[in-house]
């Protein structure tokens, strides 16, 4: 919305929720926004977050096991991890500011989609359940995924000092899930967000259960046992006296079936939406990348719809869903492969990484460049031409 008004189009935003009700909910996810994604934000004058305060300039993985694997990657440029409920919020009233036409409105289903869509020459979808995913059907060939693959449970918490250098960290479990903890900035300043990737029936499962939602204290020793028993390495950055949940409702459960949906659909009247966003593609956060990518296509979407001079008819539809998927593919069919068993060239990527920092840096680099990330580790042949290519960057210093 914001690059619409900036670009001179008219438009309005339906929202469910105010800055306030946004701000004042739990927790939906745990959002880290990598540098070509703040770039966009500072074109859009949306300067809030730009302060090296909440900055990750560094990335820490662990893959543990018998052998286990460390790497440390700086990024390029830093990241950013504030609560997205803050964030949010502050677009949705740096849009209001700006004077943008904003309307609150209950969760729309299909009805309210096609009385939306005869309002306006386009409607574009950018969340939306249950009766929503009718009106874009699951894409099979784009979805192999018929379960979650993780089942998540995650929260906000105090008594984690940041790993060395400072930024974000990953502790790997293969087979059974996967600890996330990034250094966050939410309500109460610099804390640490815990989030918990359960393989379904593994030993991380106990820590999703619902009857965490009324006792906070529960979830909170439960991921202390789990960091404790599967991740040394975070367990010493806890300090026993000051760790736990900054506050009851910063505890975030769910599960996610990736998904692709059909990127539009008729409404009738010649009238036509178009999916972005989690309406159209859902992806495990397992890498990071849900939010990034959905400010990447905004952008597309937005100049897309400042340079057509046509009808937005099927046709556009049709052909702008095909621009956005090769933005999208790389990112999704990454993730996927993530969330299976290692793929031997991974692995062989991840062991080069863990002894040669060339090989680290470029590894995490590729975090905020998903056509990259996703020719490194496709095929062996990618995997081992990067490995040498990061190398050889030593013997040219």
């Amino acid at each position: 919305m914001l690059r619409l008004q900036q670009l001179g189009i008219e438009a309005t935003l339906y929202s469910r929720q105010n800055p306030d009700e946004i701000r004042s909910g739990p927790p939906l996810n745990f959002v880290t926004r990598f540098g070509s994604t703040r770039e966009r934000e500072n074109s859009l004058g949306i300067t809030d977050w730009s302060s090296s305060e909440f900055d990750n300039a560094w990335m820490h993985m662990r893959i543990e096991g018998e052998q286990s694997l460390a790497l440390r990657g700086a990024l390029p440029r830093p990241a950013s991890s504030v609560d997205f409920r803050m964030y949010l919020a502050g677009l949705l009233e740096s849009v209001i500011g700006r004077g943008g036409a904003v309307v609150q409105s209950r969760p729309a289903d299909g009805r309210d989609l096609a009385d939306l869509a005869a309002r306006h020459d386009l409607l574009i979808v950018a969340a939306g359940r249950g009766e929503l995913q009718q009106v874009f059907p699951r894409d099979p060939a784009r979805s192999p995924f018929r379960a979650a693959p993780r089942v998540l449970a995650g929260g906000l918490f105090q008594g984690i000092a940041p790993p060395d250098p400072p930024g974000m960290s990953m502790n790997m479990v293969p087979g059974v899930g996967e600890i996330h903890a990034p250094t966050f900035h939410s309500f109460d300043g610099r804390v640490t967000a815990v989030l918990i990737e359960a393989v379904p029936g593994g030993a991380f499962q106990p820590v999703t259960g619902p009857e965490h939602r009324d006792d906070p204290e529960l979830f909170a020793k439960r991921v202390l046992d789990l960091i404790t028993t599967y991740a040394p390495s975070l367990r010493e950055r806890v300090e026993d006296t000051e760790f736990g949940l900054t506050r009851p409702i910063d505890v975030m459960q769910g599960a996610l079936v990736p998904t692709v949906r059909r990127g539009w659909a008729e409404m009738g009247e010649g009238r036509h939406a178009l999916a972005i966003g989690d309406a159209w593609i859902v992806n495990d956060p397992l890498t990071a990348q849900g939010a990034n990518l959905g400010s990447a296509q905004a952008f597309q979407v937005a100049q897309a719809l400042a340079s057509h001079r046509g009808a937005f008819d099927a046709n556009f539809c049709m052909a702008l869903s095909e621009q956005l998927w090769a933005t999208a593919q790389p990112v999704v069919d990454w993730t996927n492969m993530f969330l299976g068993a290692p793929a031997p060239q991974v692995l062989s990527l991840l062991t080069a990484a863990s002894g040669d920092q060339h090989v680290a840096d470029a590894f995490i680099a590729n975090m905020d460049d998903p056509p990259a990330m996703w020719h490194s580790i496709s095929m062996p042949e990618h995997t081992a031409a990067f490995i040498e290519a990061a190398q050889s960057t030593r013997s040219k210093q």
